[in-house]
């Protein structure tokens, strides 16, 4: 395999073990039988199982603040504050097993101390940077960067988590404007 190839198999396999059994059955040994990569070559590329459990976390929390990051424009903050979290809600339902690795995997003391917060904070710019943009504006109250995750969208990850529980037993479409409204009253002026 090629070394792109590699890595993107071992991340594909890592999702799927995860799907499947949770984060406990990915181990090196399994994510080689199922990537078809060997075990040298997943320690080559990602060094430990935990440089995998970290390569997919900052893949998916990537792909998750760029699918909201594309709300970010020049309407208005009442606008585009409910459709940051209608866009968190959208990508959790259209990757369920991504959503719930990156939950999984931030509370269970996998993520390595050094360098985690470093890279959330520049994921997460173009959102602080919109926000402290219209915050100067007084079209926001002001939060700090770091309650953008932590308090303004803590409604979303709550119905989020819900959801990933029990996709059957909690409907996110029918939360959905009840999240919105919740985020928008979190940061409202």
């Amino acid at each position: 395999m090629a070394r792109g190839a590699t890595r993107e198999a071992v991340l594909d396999a890592a999702l799927r073990i995860v799907a499947e059994g949770g984060l406990e059955a990915m181990t090196v040994s399994r994510l080689a039988e199922v990537s078809g990569a060997s075990n040298g070559s997943i320690y080559h590329h990602f060094g430990s199982r935990g440089g995998v459990v970290a390569a997919l976390y900052r893949e998916s929390f990537a792909e998750l603040v760029g699918a909201m990051a594309l709300a970010l424009d020049d309407r208005p903050a009442a606008t585009v504050v409910p459709e940051l979290a209608g866009r968190f809600l959208d990508w959790i339902v259209e990757n369920p097993t991504r959503g719930e690795f990156v939950y999984r995997a931030s509370v269970a003391g996998l993520l390595p101390e050094d360098g985690t917060a470093e890279f959330k904070a520049r994921v997460m710019a173009p959102l602080a940077e919109w926000f402290g943009a219209r915050t100067a504006r007084g079209e926001l109250r002001p939060v700090p960067p770091w309650a953008l995750d932590a308090v303004v969208m803590g409604p979303a990850h709550e119905c989020a988590r819900r959801y990933l529980a029990g996709p059957d037993s909690f409907d996110l479409k029918l939360a959905r404007p009840e999240v919105e409204h919740a985020v928008w009253a979190i940061v409202r002026p």
